[in-house]
């Protein structure tokens, strides 16, 4: 037999406290404990099939007891305790979760309300001890030594890795490439438009629907659930933006006016949107890495490092776009000094050395 003790650290009321013995919640056998008002506690064997309150498991493959005599549930720092068959891992990946909200019923099959803190952690069973901390109850183990940072990235973490590097790239590196190129260099050359749409859609398009399906094939593979909180809802919002952006601007530059003689409106629509996309791509990619990765991992803030180089490049882009705006005026003249030739009754702007290409 094995026992293990789940300890509160004080630091928030505790409600109940629950361990299962896997990397992520899905399919993960999980042992769940509370106290009830009558002094007595209650253990809950439980699973779920993805990221939902998870229900009672009539027949476990282990079945845990409840160990009165190690369990504590007055004081500060109350601790729970129970026994379960051991197996032949000398290494054990765990769960680990707590929440404030007492079930308030003795009953197995209860119901929970979502914890507020939780994490991944791994279990070596050669040694003595073990103890892990949450950020708000945290848990205690005897049986192995912890560190959820030496656990490995699991399949869908993985997953979300390439996702999140997928669509950085794409975003923040070919999005703002694509842009600056055109403001910097359409005054100066013909052929700023081939590498404006390379950048934007050539470059850009495969990396970010490359990215976008491995977030939607990572979130599948957790078994957690489509468009439940507002990354998931704003990146698929994003991206139809980007493709709504890619349409215009071949609407721009494939159909045009005859007679046009002034830049039309969706011309200056186009810019706008592209800078707005981007803002919003900024804010995405933020909120991957600071609020997402942590909530959908258990494996906590990423290092200081990332969200340095993330603001770094926050402030390089603006300001990057801002000094290329200096190009407006001579931009401005050339458009007002076109030569506007009519032949066999067809308008025709020549500016720069390209044609209809404004």
């Amino acid at each position: 037999m094995r026992y293990y003790i789940l300890t509160s650290r004080g630091k928030e009321t505790l409600g109940w406290m629950g361990m299962g013995f896997g990397s992520q919640m899905a399919n993960t056998p999980m042992v769940i404990m509370w106290s009830n008002s009558d002094g007595t506690i209650t253990l809950s064997q439980r699973q779920a099939q993805r990221e939902v309150m998870p229900t009672v498991v009539a027949s476990p493959p282990r079945v845990a007891t409840l160990n009165d005599s190690l369990s504590i549930t007055s004081g500060s720092t109350p601790q729970l305790a129970y026994t379960i068959p051991a197996n032949s891992d000398q290494k054990q990946s765990v769960i680990y979760a707590f929440g404030t909200q007492n079930p308030g019923s003795s009953a197995k099959d209860a119901t929970l309300v979502q914890h507020v803190d939780y994490g991944v952690l791994q279990l070596d069973l050669t040694k003595s001890s073990s103890t892990s901390n949450g950020s708000t109850g945290g848990t205690s183990s005897s049986g192995g030594s912890t560190s959820s940072e030496a656990t490995p990235l699991m399949p869908y973490q993985r997953m979300i890795v390439a996702h999140a590097t997928f669509c950085s790239v794409g975003f923040l590196l070919f999005l703002p490439a694509g842009a600056l190129l055109a403001r910097y260099s359409r005054t100066f050359t013909s052929v700023w438009f081939k590498g404006h749409w390379i950048a934007q859609f050539a470059l850009a398009g495969p990396s970010i629907v490359i990215g976008i399906a491995l977030g939607i094939q990572s979130v599948a593979e957790a078994g957690a659930t489509h468009l439940n909180d507002s990354h998931k809802k704003y990146g698929v919002a994003i991206f139809i933006l980007y493709l709504l952006q890619c349409g215009v601007g071949a609407i721009i530059h494939w159909v045009k006016a005859s007679d046009r003689t002034r830049r039309p409106f969706q011309n200056y629509f186009h810019a706008t949107f592209g800078l707005l996309i981007i803002a919003l791509a900024f804010y995405q990619v933020h909120s991957g890495y600071k609020v997402e990765w942590p909530k959908a991992t258990g494996r906590g803030e990423l290092s200081n490092g990332v969200n340095v180089f993330f603001f770094v490049w926050l402030a390089v882009v603006p300001v990057a776009y801002f000094v290329g705006l200096s190009f407006l005026p001579k931009q401005f003249r050339q458009e007002r000094t076109s030569v506007v030739s009519r032949g066999d009754g067809d308008l025709k702007l020549v500016q720069m050395g390209y044609k209809n290409r404004q």
